[in-house]
């Protein structure tokens, strides 16, 4: 029975299911049942991931049916299960391999102390070595055997059907040791590719595990301690000292230090009080806190973490499409090259016994699944890795897109500086400073833009705002609307058609300026100050070390933008830009080389999505910071930027090596196997498990240390 679980669902009725299969062993695999599922009828989209063994499907619930999907699954996939079920440890695959073992080490100890000769029914004479040799083989090899069936009924070329034939080729011409050597080390191979798989998946499942599982729960005078899944937005959790809280929510009573590392990857705790925002995953450290629940358990900030950096691992990079592409006819051509090998010769009066024993060593290096598994191995490592540092990365193709950017276009309000405004009001005519403040806290009540908020923080203490009609924003100019029948605006200068002397004397201060006014006069203005990130400078500069050159662009004016500019040694400036030009802008530096756009989120999107990765800047946990672009800097840093680039530069080093140091392995074992001084063994002992051990060591190193020394002296 193949249990499914129904993951999405969209008007036009289709639906999206997930299973995992253990049939899934190299990309020639993969890509062979990826295309035996896109040709059943109702099914429209396929996507199928190496490293988890999970096949996505697409299809029309009213093409094929619950049932003829399953069973057509059950005849394409093999052994398939929930995608939420354990995953399948294969002990006994585990234990035949350990018996292999066990009589290949016999059998040598048999040959070498002088063996014995039995004379079994039929009267052969057949040695202990050879015995125990042919048992280990035997017995190790029948799950590969299986496995290999079950390709050969499906029509797939895959690893399981070439080691077959050169274990049966192999006893075929008497090498009983070489059989058996093959069966262990290839079972060795495989645990070794399945542990690597198995610990980038944890290393996601771990982000989640920085949660604890149970809470205590204040309901009415008694403490019940519950599973946070049990616990609903709106009740009370207690969090004592040293412990981890477990869902997100905001302080009710209490006050602590608490460690955001686990969300941020900044290790200073820092102060919350009643009042404030907390998250699953974060550690208290000095004092209680009482926190009434914001989100269930299942969509606090942490574990939509997890589950984005989850998806990410399915959205496959560039140099990863590449290793598909590559396997999908190196497989076939060393098999061709195999047949030659055993064919050729033989017609041309050598023997054929030695060219066919040949032939089966080129077998067993055709399929790259040490090259397969090392390069999402590497990809979900540096996404988990940066995921710990509080750098959110949607998936392998936005590391590698940001591992060559040449340019790094920033917004300025929330970007290189704090988005914290200080607003200072200025009558002009008519209204005093009162009035002017109260109309235009009235208009930017529904905007969530910086200089928005610091109006209507100096406006806190105002008497209730007057209501607004016929309400319109202007697009990068400002708001419009109606206050007791009067149509007032506030926004940019361009807004107005009269600007008086005093307003073009603050136009020259490198102040941001908003006017408010109506019928083309400005009545008022109000002036805006902002304090640069003090993190700002020194990463800009390990920026320019890692030869990405910083670009101003923002919708303030020139003399604002020059002055922050000359503060932080930005050359290239463009202010006063509408968001269609600052698209524009982007679309320009994307002809000079790769571009990087860093914006606050939710002002910033079109340019956001424009550039070849976007950078989003916002409050850890807010929707907008996590769903953004293509990165989210969970800890509001910029010095994020800069470690993302080394991360992403590091781990496309990493991948090319192993794509490098893997073709190279087998290529020095092609190279002996055609001057006849490799075997079986030896093939498998280095084209594969040493391969595995090596490529998939290399990447796990992206889960350490991955910054450059020169970033971190900045």
């Amino acid at each position: 029975m193949v249990d499914f679980m129904d993951t999405k669902s969209n008007a036009k009725a289709r639906e999206t299911r997930e299973f995992r299969t253990d049939s899934l062993h190299c990309p020639s695999c993969a890509l062979q049942l990826k295309r035996r599922l896109a040709a059943v009828q109702g099914v429209e989209d396929v996507e199928v991931s190496l490293l988890d063994g999970k096949v996505r499907i697409v299809y029309d619930p009213a093409g094929i049916g619950p049932s003829d999907l399953e069973r057509a699954l059950s005849n394409i996939g093999g052994q398939i299960s929930h995608v939420e079920e354990e995953e399948p440890h294969h002990h006994a695959d585990e234990r035949l391999t350990a018996a292999a073992g066990l009589f290949l080490a016999g059998g040598a100890a048999a040959y070498l102390s002088g063996d014995v000769i039995f004379a079994p029914v039929g009267g052969i004479a057949v040695p202990l070595s050879g015995l125990l040799f042919g048992l280990g083989a035997a017995l190790g090899g029948f799950p590969v055997l299986k496995r290999a069936w079950s390709e050969l009924k499906r029509r797939l070329l895959g690893i399981d059907l070439l080691v077959s034939i050169a274990i049966t080729g192999a006893l075929a011409l008497g090498e009983s040791f070489e059989a058996a050597a093959l069966v262990f080390l290839f079972g060795v191979a495989e645990w070794l590719e399945e542990r690597a798989a198995a610990r980038a998946r944890r290393s996601i499942r771990d982000l989640l595990d920085r949660a604890p599982k149970r809470v205590t729960v204040i309901r009415g005078e008694r403490e019940v301690e519950l599973p946070v899944e049990a616990v609903t937005p709106g009740e009370v959790i207690l969090v004592r000292p040293g412990e981890t809280i477990g869902l997100d929510g905001v302080v009710v009573r209490g006050r602590s230090s608490v460690s955001e590392a686990a969300i941020t990857g900044e290790s200073t705790p820092v102060t919350k009080k009643e009042g404030d925002t907390v998250y699953a995953g974060t550690l208290v450290e000095d004092g209680s806190l009482e926190i009434k629940v914001s989100r269930p358990a299942g969509e606090s900030t942490l574990a939509r973490i997890a589950a984005l950096v989850e998806e990410a691992q399915h959205k496959k990079a560039p140099v990863e499409r590449f290793v598909d592409r590559f396997s999908r006819y190196y497989t076939p051509t060393v098999v061709g090259i195999a047949v030659l090998v055993a064919l050729v010769p033989s017609l041309l009066g050598l023997s054929p016994r030695e060219w066919i024993f040949r032939a089966l060593m080129l077998l067993v290096i055709a399929c790259p699944c040490a090259l397969a598994i090392s390069t999402p191995v590497a990809m979900v490592s540096a996404l988990v890795s940066a995921a710990k540092r509080g750098i959110l990365v949607k998936g392998a193709a936005a590391l590698e897109a940001v591992a060559g950017i040449g340019f790094l276009a920033l917004d300025k309000t929330g970007t290189l500086t704090t988005g914290e405004l200080r607003a200072e009001v200025v009558a002009l005519d008519g209204l005093g400073p009162r009035e002017i403040l109260r109309i235009a806290a009235a208009l930017e009540r529904g905007s969530e833009h910086p200089i928005a908020r610091a109006i209507r923080k100096l406006a806190a203490d105002e008497d209730f705002l007057p209501p607004v009609e016929g309400f319109r924003a202007l697009p990068g100019l400002g708001v419009k609307g109606q206050i007791g029948g009067e149509e007032y605006v506030v926004g940019r200068p361009e807004l107005f058609r009269e600007l008086p002397i005093l307003v073009e004397n603050l136009l020259s201060q490198g102040q941001s300026l908003v006017l408010v006014g109506k019928r083309g006069r400005p009545l008022g203005a109000i002036l805006l100050s902002d304090e640069l990130r003090p993190e700002a400078e020194g990463a800009l500069e390990a920026l320019r070390k890692l030869g990405v050159e910083p670009v101003l662009l923002t919708g303030d004016r020139a003399p604002v933008a020059q002055r922050v500019a000359a503060a932080l040694g930005i050359r290239e400036v463009h202010a006063e830009l509408l968001p269609e030009e600052k698209l524009s802008l982007v679309e320009e530096l994307k002809k000079r080389g790769g571009v990087a756009f860093v914006g606050d989120g939710i002002n910033d999107a079109p340019a956001l999505a424009a550039a070849d990765v976007g950078i989003a800047m916002g409050d850890i946990g807010t929707d907008v910071a996590i769903e953004a672009g293509d990165v989210a800097l969970m800890r509001d840093d910029l010095r994020g930027v800069p470690e993302l680039v080394a991360l992403g530069r590091r781990a496309l080093r990493v991948v090319r090596a192993n794509i490098a140091l893997s073709l190279a392995l087998k290529l020095v074992v092609a190279g002996f196997a055609f001057a006849g001084l490799a075997s079986l063994a030896l093939a498998v002992l280095i084209g594969d498990v040493g391969a595995t051990l090596l490529v998939t060591g290399n990447a796990m190193r992206l889960q350490r240390s991955v910054l450059e020394p020169k970033i971190q002296e900045v």
